[in-house]
């Protein structure tokens, strides 16, 4: 027992090295790309996102699952997902091939990763000047809607721990409103098996449901009820399973 949670930490120590070094290095080696049409620097970000979930899953134990798959349209459409954990962040850019991920801005200013994201034209949001930050949010995503890329936004606006739910912010319905695409409600549980605010992780299998869409032309009142009924209550259940 005692020799087993040993190598079990140890695994896990060696797991989260690996993420770390091969992010640094990723990030590093892919500068020369900034010269580079966006199409390069969006393929090393989604197979160093395939490559981390399969090491996740070889080293310490963690696989995943999709559930409602069929929920996803075609053309342009907003995720609006459930976050509990920094696999969250990981698993969308490795499902989707050019996910636009809104991003807090300090992001940005980390060498080499914030500017691989610009290059791939992620979507950053200063979350401290609301109605500039807005205005912002929606020209980025104008651009990416219309390259038809899925954008993908956290509600809550952060990591939210284990069977809590956060404040909806603005930026969801913003983006709902003003680009008039569906938004697809997303559930997941992956803070059972990944820590909310740290690296630690849990053998087990995390469960990813996309939701029922929600059609173009909601207000504001509507809207939330909407995305937050089903995301809480699909993520409960997820929670108890």
């Amino acid at each position: 027992m005692f020799r087993r949670k040993i190598i079990k930490t140890f695994t896990s120590n060696i797991s989260v090295f690996i993420f770390f070094f091969t992010t640094a290095v990723v990030a590093i080696a892919g500068i020369p790309l900034l010269i580079l049409p966006r199409k390069y620097s969006v393929n090393l970000i989604h197979l160093w996102s395939i490559g981390m979930l399969r090491m996740f899953r070889k080293m310490d134990g963690l696989d995943w699952q999709v559930i409602g798959s069929e929920n996803i349209p075609e053309g342009p459409f907003i995720i609006a997902s459930k976050h509990q954990s920094a696999w969250d962040t990981i698993f969308f850019t490795a499902y989707f091939k050019d996910a636009s991920m809104v991003l807090k801005k300090i992001l940005i200013y980390i060498p080499a990763y914030g500017w691989l994201a610009m290059k791939a034209k992620m979507i950053w949001l200063d979350r401290k000047g609301h109605a500039t930050a807005i205005r912002h949010l929606i020209n980025q995503a104008r651009s990416c809607a219309k390259d038809k890329r899925p954008i993908v936004i956290f509600p809550e606006g952060t990591r939210i721990k284990v069977g809590l739910r956060g404040e909806y912010k603005a930026g969801a319905f913003a983006l709902y409103k003003y680009l008039g695409i569906p938004c697809v409600p997303v559930a997941l549980n992956s803070g059972l098996f990944w820590e909310t605010k740290g690296y630690k992780k849990q053998k087990g299998k995390v469960t990813v449901k996309f939701l029922k869409i929600i059609e173009p032309g909601y207000d504001k009142k509507e809207f939330f009820s909407i995305l937050e009924n089903s995301i809480e209550t699909e993520t409960q259940k997820l929670l108890r399973q």
